[in-house]
């Protein structure tokens, strides 16, 4: 048998037979597969370690930031802050947010509310990205620090103070000034600060009274146009009396050409034409071509706008019993405000939907005059206007057709020589103009009705 085995392992060693080619494949394949697992637990492992190098890490910056915060001597100089800092091969995003609580437990960036100033929340995100997957990752830690005691006296009081701007963001480098009106209040021996990082100011160790808050900063204004706002605010024995002020950068607006009218065509507007802009409730009217405006995306609208004259509104006119359909003036389709064009940060080109049409005067007459119509008897859908509101074209012309422009309404035309004589026609040829869009018009005699409301045609 010993010998069998012998011969037949000589007959095998002295064959020329080897590995077929697929052996070979196979082989190799199931080499690849053992080998590709093994790297991938190994990188997997790599990733898995410096995840957690890179967590250490950005514990260790966190826990810097809150010992920082904690080494404070005055918390009301803690405001939000953000910053880099790069450790071995990672770079991190430190970002510190403060909010004060208060003792009845509200909790803001500026501690508006009732109660005392009781703690100083500071919140720290570390954040990084690395490994595998680009997910940003993050590391939050957060204390509690308690004010002085100066802040949460039984007989002294706080005054906070928070400025937003047009966004809702907090308004930097605002001077507050704070002065005594009445019920025992005295001046601060310590002025408050200008607004911080937070858009907060505060006046601490108050005695209990009325004071007068003003706020002014270069360049800015609050919703109303004033540069130099200021608010009542009163406080009581061991609380906080608080006022918050929008107050933003203002932006210049001028008033453009009818928005309705076609791009290159030019219409002849009055000599002087005030113009409202509108933004929820709140209005604000320009008498002039230019207008000072806090930045909200107001809504530009030719004429004076009131609750007596609201015809000058597209959207106040009547559209009940499917007679119209509703305005179709403002166009916009990409989210931003029609008419109402920023061109610098600090400068905007505003054009109102307007009522166009054409004009040819009669006999000698170079001045067209427009007097508005009250319309409450008419039955025209006119909104109305019941002042008196009269606008004046110079400069025409008995032998051509002038495109003028003018706030929608019904409208009462006369001509004259000059704009000091004396009107010598009420007869004009008035006709409507086909480079405007969602207008009508329609005349009898001398008046003329410009409505911006679609009619249906079936």
């Amino acid at each position: 048998m010993l010998l069998r085995i012998v011969d037949r392992l000589r007959a095998a060693r002295e064959s020329d037979e080897g590995f077929s080619i697929i052996e070979v494949m196979v082989a190799m394949t199931v080499f690849a597969m053992i080998a590709a697992g093994v790297a991938a637990g190994i990188v997997s492992t790599l990733y898995l370690t410096q995840d957690n190098r890179s967590r250490e890490a950005a514990l260790n910056l966190a826990n810097q930031a809150l010992d920082a915060a904690r080494s404070t001597k005055d918390v009301f100089t803690l405001d939000d802050d953000t910053s880099a800092q790069r450790v071995g091969n990672q770079d991190y995003t430190i970002k510190q947010t403060t909010n004060w609580i208060n003792s009845d437990g509200s909790d803001n960036s500026c501690g508006a509310g009732s109660g005392v100033l009781a703690y100083k929340r500071v919140a720290i995100t570390v954040s990084w990205t690395s490994g595998t997957s680009p997910r940003q990752k993050n590391v939050v830690l957060d204390t509690l620090i308690a004010p002085s005691s100066a802040v949460s006296s039984a007989t002294a009081s706080t005054i906070v103070i928070g400025v937003r701007t047009a966004t809702g963001g907090p308004n930097t480098g605002v001077a507050v000034t704070i002065t005594p009106v009445s019920g025992g209040a005295t001046s601060l021996s310590n002025p408050p600060a200008a607004t911080d990082a937070n858009g907060c100011s505060y006046a601490v160790g108050v005695t209990p009274g009325t004071y007068k808050v003003t706020i002014a900063k270069a360049g800015n204004i609050d919703t109303t146009g004033d540069a130099t706002p200021d608010a009542s605010v009163a406080t009581v024995a061991g609380g906080v009396g608080n006022k918050s002020f929008l107050f933003d950068r203002a932006v210049t607006a001028t008033a453009g050409g009818p928005l309705n009218l076609k791009d290159g065509v030019a219409a002849k507007l009055p000599t002087t034409l005030p113009m409202t802009y509108r933004y929820n409730d709140t209005l604000v009217t320009s008498s002039t071509t230019t207008a000072t405006l806090f930045p909200y995306p107001w809504t530009a609208i030719a004429g004076t706008y009131s609750d007596t004259c609201k015809n000058v509104d597209p959207t106040a006119w009547p559209t009940a019993n499917n007679l119209a359909t509703s305005p179709n003036i403002f166009n916009a389709t990409d989210g931003s405000t029609p008419g109402y064009n920023p061109t610098t940060p600090l400068t905007v080109t505003a054009r109102a939907p307007m009522g166009v049409f054409d004009v040819k005067m009669s006999g000698l007459d170079t001045v067209l005059v427009a007097t508005v119509k009250n319309t409450s008897a008419v039955g025209n859908g006119d909104p109305g206007c019941s002042p008196t509101t009269t606008y004046y074209f110079t400069g025409m012309s008995a032998a051509t057709k002038t495109t003028v422009a003018l706030p929608f309404g019904t409208w009462t035309l006369r001509g004259s020589t000059s704009l000091l004589g004396l009107l010598s026609s009420n007869s004009q040829t008035i006709s409507s103009n086909p480079d405007v869009s969602n207008l009508k018009v329609s005349s009898s005699g001398n008046v003329v009705t410009l409505d911006p409301r679609t009619v249906p045609t079936s």
